[in-house]
């Protein structure tokens, strides 16, 4: 194997990364580096290497940690110099010169949000932060560590012990749509900013979308972001070995994916910020049993789908005291194949059509597809806590009351198989479709013959493209490898002429290894150790194709189809068959 990797011109082994490029590993002079783009958003997730999902994160504080500049006081001031919770004399003394004196900060955001900034006792003891002049917000001691009163509509708060003795990480999660200002209060004891004077230490203030405060991220004249960013390739470690994580466009219709204080219960009570979820952090919420009823319902509210067709739920659960959870649909009257029940304990399922996929820590991801009927495109997205994987009934209200499990992350996405989750905060959200493409390389052949292989993840039984050598700008002309309605194909085409070979077997869901062979004379097709098909060839090679697509079968009319790749390898000659069976043997 070691000697076919050397004949390699190209060989792509997810590994190397930044925002909007995807490294080669041969050759190491750039030539054969790939463009990356998926879009605007911070939309897309992965599972990362220590088995998390990982999601793009943004400050949107201007000057996170320069409080002379962007932000105001009002009758109070600041002094710079101080000694940090991370020993640096980056922090600041914030001083009042009245009752009700704050330092503010103005910014514009919808939906679930956390504030937070690192603090210190100075000649008070307290700290106040709200958002929106009082929506939400919370009183800190500082001196023993301990929240005070939550504010308005605030969700949860935090305080924790952090770098230097004395200093804590003071958090505020809530909802607020539109402008607001972030304001910061040297309070003088708990609902209490009525003194005319004293102090207080603070460093990096933090606004962000989501249930908890995150890793700090400095910020300067503009917001900034960490994780996975807009064009960011997702290595994706679902499995032992990172793969290229590509998907088509997908939206999540659960305007609240993770903060369930707006879903309905029947029977059901819920706690936010409860347990770790798949996260690695305290954001999953708990649902159990009020006792007022004989099933623990819970739901989102309404949702309205864009057209009928295959859709497909899933959350992630994590059995509590119990272990038996139903997802399904409620409601969209003429829907089929619409709940499953899922046993969390044992990570299985005894519906057809469903599946579970273990997280780590006790986490499943449950999911099924439905097909939801035009003649009612309204419903909701719900689930119970079971005593069975039969029923949704505890005999009697008393039987019900504290029965519990963990869920995170809902969601409900048209399309036939589940893809990675889109976290929402109030609206739903669009992941945008990607592309990976190699343009215009010398790495890439110039004439007949050569080899294209590719390691690649099947999704879905459908058309999946993994693989395709062209000129980006031509879409009539290409040699490429795919997978339709479940069988490998081989397809050299130039203009009308267009020959195919493919395999008689079809393929399973999961890891695919495909080598096409493509000479002047002659296609061979390879598949999973095996010569599946040769066929004669008639095309002639183009002079155009020097670009290289993962992934997809073109950028004109493209049909939006991603397909996962492990890796991906072209040789600027034609193997032999014996090679071609060694590397594509599973």
């Amino acid at each position: 194997m070691s000697k076919l990797f050397d004949d390699a011109s190209l060989a792509m082994i997810p590994s190397a990364y930044k925002d909007g490029k995807l490294y080669s590993i041969r050759p190491t002079d750039g030539s054969g580096d790939f463009t990356f783009s998926r879009g605007s958003n911070l939309a897309a997730t992965r599972v990362d290497v220590n088995g998390l999902i990982e999601k793009g994160r943004e400050n949107l504080l201007l000057q996170s940690n320069q409080f002379d500049t962007t932000w105001a006081v009002n009758t109070a001031s600041v002094t710079s110099g101080q000694i940090g919770y991370d020993g640096s004399s980056d922090a600041w003394l914030l001083n009042k010169a009245g009752a009700n004196k704050f330092l503010y900060q103005t910014t514009t955001f919808v939906g679930v949000q956390t504030i937070s900034i690192y603090a210190k006792a100075g000649s008070l003891n307290w700290l106040y932060i709200n958002c929106g002049g009082g929506v939400y917000g919370g009183y800190f001691d500082l001196s023993n560590g301990v929240t005070g009163s939550n504010i308005g509509t605030a969700i949860s708060t935090k305080i924790e012990a952090v770098g230097n003795t004395g200093w804590w990480r003071c958090e505020v999660s809530g909802i607020y749509n539109g402008s607001t200002s972030f304001r910061v209060y040297p309070a003088d004891g708990n609902n209490d900013t009525s003194g005319t004077s004293g102090n207080i230490v603070i460093q990096d203030a933090q606004f962000e979308q989501g249930l908890v405060a995150t890793d700090y991220i400095e910020t300067g004249t503009s917001a900034a972001q960490s994780g996975i960013l807009e064009d960011m390739p997702r290595l994706d470690y679902s499995a032992s070995c990172p793969s290229l994580l590509l998907e088509p466009q997908r939206t999540n219709l659960v305007t609240n994916s993770e903060y369930i204080g707006g879903y309905i219960n029947f029977g059901s009570a819920d706690t936010a910020n409860e347990t770790t979820s798949p996260e690695g952090i305290v954001n999953a919420a708990l649902i159990e049993g009020d006792g007022t009823q004989t099933q623990i319902y819970t739901a989102t509210p309404d949702i309205i789908v864009p057209s009928a067709g295959s859709y497909t739920l899933s959350i992630f659960a994590k059995k509590g005291t119990e272990q038996y959870l139903r997802l399904f649909l409620d409601g969209f009257t003429g829907s089929s194949n619409n709940g499953a029940y899922f046993d969390l304990d044992n990570g299985t399922t005894p519906t057809t059509g469903a599946s579970i996929d273990d997280y780590g820590n006790g986490w499943y991801r449950c999911y099924i597809t439905a097909t939801i009927d035009a003649g009612d495109l309204t419903g909701k997205l719900a689930f119970n806590v079971t005593p069975s994987t039969s029923s949704v009934f505890y005999g009697s209200a008393g039987a019900a009351n504290g029965k519990n499990i963990y869920i995170y992350g809902a969601q409900l996405e048209q399309g036939s198989y589940p893809t990675s989750y889109i976290p929402t905060y109030g609206t739903s959200v669009t992941r945008v479709v990607e592309t990976c493409l190699l343009n215009n390389s010398s790495a890439l052949p110039t004439s007949y013959p050569f080899t294209l292989y590719t390691e690649s993840i099947i999704k879905s039984i459908g058309s999946e493209f993994l693989m395709s050598f062209l000129n980006a700008s031509d879409n009539v002309s290409y040699a490429s490898m795919y997978v339709s309605s479940g069988i490998p194909t081989l397809n050299a085409r130039s203009g009308s002429s267009d020959v195919a070979v493919a395999s008689p077997n079809s393929v399973s869901e999961g890891s695919v290894k495909i080598v096409g062979v493509f000479e002047s004379s002659t296609l061979k097709l390879f598949v999973n150790g095996a010569l599946k098909a040769s066929i004669s060839n008639t095309t002639t090679f183009q002079s155009g194709w020097n670009d290289l697509l993962i992934g997809q079968l073109r950028t004109i009319t493209d049909t939006g189809n991603r397909t996962t790749n492990r890796q991906a390898l072209v040789f600027p000659t034609a193997l032999t068959d014996s090679e071609c069976i060694a590397l594509t043997t599973l």
